[in-house]
């Protein structure tokens, strides 16, 4: 309990809020990559998108808060992959990657800033792909900028949850592979 009262008064209680609010949103996330439908792993996303943004604004890292937020909106859309001919249309992701990109002019601080940019116009791609064992893979890449971000920024819980972010992955990887060797299809 002291630990805690030392964090709290040496960070802040709008920190420590702030990584409570980043636990709920990377444990949105991880479960994320446990379900089977696209569609249910883009609205997943973007709750947890919305919670990240929060957490960013709190800790004062704007680039991962506007990166999220806009990544709640991709996700959103995403979701009627399949169901629109708008969203099926390869100038969604572009417009989206396009939004991530002009976002990048109103909030650079450093390089380090561009690294969830560049996640986030890559991620524009590989989240629009229905299949979703090629969206697991694919998401590694962008993960490992999300973490080095996150360290840089201090965001110390997002930083673990990008590390479990990959695991889970992995652990998704193996487990509709196997489903799928198995007989069974992926939806």
């Amino acid at each position: 309990m002291t630990a805690i009262k030392n964090l709290v008064a040496e960070k802040g209680s709008i920190y420590f809020a702030a990584q409570i609010i980043c636990v709920i949103a990377a444990f949105l996330l991880l479960f994320s990559f446990q379900l089977k439908k696209h569609r249910n792993i883009m609205l997943m996303q973007a709750v947890a998108g919305l919670l990240f943004g929060i957490h960013y604004i709190m800790i004062e890292a704007y680039v991962g808060a506007v990166c999220n937020f806009l990544g709640m909106l991709r996700t959103a859309v995403y979701s009627f992959r399949g169901r629109s001919k708008a969203v099926d249309s390869i100038a969604c992701p572009i417009v989206f990657a396009a939004a991530f990109a002009i976002s990048g002019i109103f909030t650079y601080v450093s390089p380090f800033s561009l690294l969830p940019l560049a996640a986030m116009v890559l991620s524009s791609f590989v989240l629009w792909n229905p299949k979703t064992q090629e969206l697991r893979a694919l998401t590694l890449p962008t993960s490992v900028m999300w973490l080095i971000y996150n360290a840089h920024s201090g965001a110390l819980i997002a930083t673990l949850t990008e590390v479990a972010s990959e695991i889970s992955i992995f652990v998704g990887l193996y487990r509709f592979r196997k489903k799928k060797t198995a007989g069974k299809q992926e939806e």
